[in-house]
């Protein structure tokens, strides 16, 4: 009897101060951190490509089609028939050229303005003939990064060393290894970080240039086809399964974010919770405790 009316009074103990606690913490609510994706304009659409300087984009569809915007994503409408993207295989870095030859291999330009030939970069790996994603971050000097066509991320170190920076590993048993779609960074110094989409775990992020990555693809679809970092709007498009996403440079995702005020009255919330069902806690057990009878 005493064992069934002492398992009581602390579960009465513990629902007490739980019900306070919820109580408290409803009262602050969680204010949540910025986006990291957010969506611009052809939903439902799958882009294919896409290429932003400022306030013009121009996509592809998957449906093959080329759309303009001129006022930053707001609206689009066809292209000119002349209308051409950029290539995925070349990246100009201040007055340094690189590319991806049609043999697989990385060539370098080293002064565009003095217009000096290309020559294949020493030590740079056969990425495969067909390979065209590269890319070069003009806040680490000399630093690449390129896939290959069989998925295999290359990274190319200030010192001028080329290695292996990153192999995915299969999405399911039936899915197998998503595929590398796009690489991008940003030609001006603006952030070591470097993008890289695929189709199957959206986008990838490196911010040190390649040694290290992690997923960054809060708001995207799985299927990411295309990036394109864009210096002057501070910001990387991706065109995905289904249409167009922005990411403005930004810090990395973080958790739920409170307000000041709310964070204050929360952590006092969990004070008063703590001490009121210490105290009923306490008294449940004085009750408890068996009493001595005078002799």
């Amino acid at each position: 009897m005493g064992s069934e009316r002492r398992r009581r009074s602390l579960a009465a103990a513990s629902a007490v101060s739980t019900a306070i606690a919820a109580l408290l913490l409803a009262a602050a609510p969680a204010r949540a951190a910025d986006a990291w994706w957010t969506p611009v304009a052809l939903a439902g659409t799958a882009v294919t490509r896409v290429s932003a300087i400022g306030d013009t984009i121009m996509v592809r569809t998957g449906t093959g089609a080329t759309l303009l915007s001129t006022d930053g994503g707001k609206t689009f409408a066809t292209a000119s028939a002349d209308a051409t993207l950029p290539p995925d295989n070349v990246v100009t870095v201040g007055s340094q050229r690189w590319e991806i030859g049609s043999a697989g291999r990385v060539l370098h330009v080293a002064n565009t303005a003095v217009s000096s030939g290309s020559v294949v970069d020493p030590g740079s790996p056969d990425l495969g003939p067909g390979a065209d994603l590269i890319a070069a971050p003009a806040a680490l000097p000399g630093v690449v990064v390129a896939a290959s066509t069989g998925g295999t991320v290359w990274r190319r170190g200030q010192d001028g060393d080329w290695k292996q920076a990153l192999l995915l590993l299969p999405a399911s048993l039936v899915q197998g290894v998503p595929r590398v779609t796009s690489i991008a960074a940003f030609t001006q110094p603006l952030s070591e970080a470097i993008y890289l989409s695929t189709d199957g775990y959206a986008v990838l992020i490196s911010t040190d240039g390649g040694d290290d990555w992690i997923r960054a693809g809060p708001g995207l679809p799985d299927s990411v086809y295309s990036l394109s970092a864009d210096s002057g709007r501070r910001a990387v498009y991706a065109g995905t399964s289904d249409g167009l996403f922005e990411h403005v440079l930004q810090e990395l995702p973080a958790p739920p974010a409170y307000q000041d005020a709310a964070l204050v009255w929360r952590w006092i919330g969990i004070g008063a919770v703590t001490l009121v069902a210490s105290v009923v806690v306490l008294l449940a057990m004085i009750r408890l405790l068996p009493r001595r009878v005078a002799a």
